[in-house]
């Protein structure tokens, strides 16, 4: 059976979907169309249909080609413990991980807006951090990878920092194929498409929902239609989100910022030589 060489392990709304398109254009890697599978999230996986079902993922993959897939779900703790026991006992060896972050509060921010569209929350960001404690969970980074870290060892591990990418996406690529061992190919990568952006993305509600969520939907429709199909048929049918409400107050940024400076500082161990503003605003460096 075939697994995966490497995984984005997230962390969402940090530009995971645009990474993982400019990485499938380069010939030397497979990426299935299913971006998200979020297999590791369930102890399924380490049984013998789900080690077969996780595996049917990467089989049109050549020979040659490192297989990757990215699911945001694999940072999401407390909400999905065990993932990384789950991949040190079903991912070859040499397997490495990819975790981008962006600045937190402008994480939580989009993330509070992506939820508000699905009616997970009030459109007050006070009230949804009272409502969704995930909206601060999934933005304490060092928490989120440090069991990767942990388990597998920092060189395995590579932090990309989202405000770098989006300025040089194209060099952004080609040092993680470098690093992934594979041939870089720039000549590939289209800088100016932007993937899975929020402003007027449409909306899954209702009946939707519940479609896509069907087992009809995932093992039968899903699997054969291709992701341009999927994204014509979306933007077709689906309502659009709404507009941003407002952002946090000074009083609740402050209180953000102290949240997250712990583990920014942490973080900035293992980030290299960013220069990203947010890194040292956080941690007074």
């Amino acid at each position: 059976m075939r697994f995966p060489d490497f995984l984005i392990i997230g962390a969402m709304k940090s530009g995971t979907t645009t990474l993982y398109r400019d990485l499938q254009t380069n010939p030397s890697i497979f990426m299935p169309e299913d971006k998200e599978p979020h297999s590791l999230c369930d102890d399924a996986v380490l049984t013998p249909a789900g080690r077969e079902a996780y595996a049917r993922l990467f089989r049109p993959a050549r020979e040659d080609q490192l297989c990757g897939e990215a699911s945001t779900g694999y940072t999401k703790l407390p909400d999905y413990p065990g993932v990384v026991g789950r991949a040190a006992a079903t991912l070859p060896g040499h397997a490495k991980f990819i975790y981008v972050v962006r600045d937190p509060i402008a994480r939580l921010v989009s993330h509070h807006h992506h939820a508000l569209t699905e009616g997970r929350c009030s459109s007050s960001i006070e009230e949804a951090l009272r409502e969704l404690p995930e909206l601060i969970e999934y933005s304490r980074y060092w928490t989120q990878v440090r069991p990767w870290v942990d388990r597998f060892g920092a060189e395995r591990v590579r932090v990309v920092v989202f405000e770098s990418m989006v300025k040089d996406r194209v060099g952004a690529c080609v040092s993680l194929c470098e690093w992934l061992g594979v041939r870089a190919r720039p000549e590939l990568v289209d800088p100016g498409t932007v993937h899975n952006a929020s402003e007027r993305k449409p909306v899954l509600t209702g009946g939707w929902r519940a479609l896509q969520q069907s087992w009809v939907y995932q093992r039968a429709l899903r699997p054969v239609l291709s992701h341009t199909v999927r994204r014509t048929l979306r933007e077709s049918l689906l309502p659009k989100a709404p507009e941003r409400p407002g952002g946090p107050s000074e009083g609740v940024l402050e209180r953000l910022r102290a949240e997250f400076a712990p583990e920014v500082r942490e973080l900035r161990r293992i980030v290299g030589g960013s220069g990203e503003e947010w890194l040292s605003k956080y941690d007074g460096g």
